[in-house]
């Protein structure tokens, strides 16, 4: 996972009670890429509305999220993988 990636939000899946769309984002920032104890993320979420989740990963309900831990992200698009289709 790194800067540009395509992520979506691990706690909605396999939900049968959730209807709408699962929430996506692209990773803005990252520090300690190379350890997993101290890996952390930021998250921009895309969308208009912000997701219910913008409430609980960042301290003030913003569009992108304060350090987090990246297991809670899963990589829908790595940012190379677009560059070698253009």
């Amino acid at each position: 996972m790194k800067v540009g990636d395509l992520v979506q939000y691990r706690g909605w899946q396999g939900r049968s009670y959730t209807k709408c769309a699962p929430p996506y984002g692209l990773v803005v920032e990252q520090v300690s890429p190379d350890s997993d104890y101290h890996h952390r993320i930021r998250v921009m979420w895309i969308g208009e509305t912000i997701p219910i989740q913008a409430a609980a990963l960042s301290t003030n309900a913003s569009r992108i999220t304060a350090w987090t831990s990246p297991k809670h992200f899963e990589v829908v698009e790595d940012s190379n993988e677009s560059k070698d289709r253009d």
